[in-house]
């Protein structure tokens, strides 16, 4: 997770005030004041399947739980096979 300022935030998403909403909605952004804390490449993925391919939020939702257990398995199989290597 990073924090970044609202307005580094909307810079990212290209101005899509909407989508910041979407998102803070959907618990994808934790927003303090002016300070959000995200997890970029979720909020990127979830840009890009929102507005360029028109997945609507409940499908966006499942990308993104999926997307969170593919890197959970990457990052297992890399230990697993670091400790694998040491044997």
């Amino acid at each position: 997770m990073t924090r970044f300022t609202y307005q580094h935030l909307l810079e990212l998403v290209e101005g899509d005030h909407e989508l910041i909403v979407h998102l803070v909605e959907e618990g994808l952004v934790e927003q303090n004041e002016n300070i959000v804390t995200v997890d970029v490449d979720h909020v990127l993925l979830a840009r890009t399947l929102w507005r360029d391919l028109d997945v609507e939020w409940p499908g966006i939702e499942v990308a993104l739980k999926l997307t969170s257990e593919l890197r959970a398995a990457r990052r297992r199989i890399a230990e697993l096979e670091a400790a694998l290597a040491k044997r």
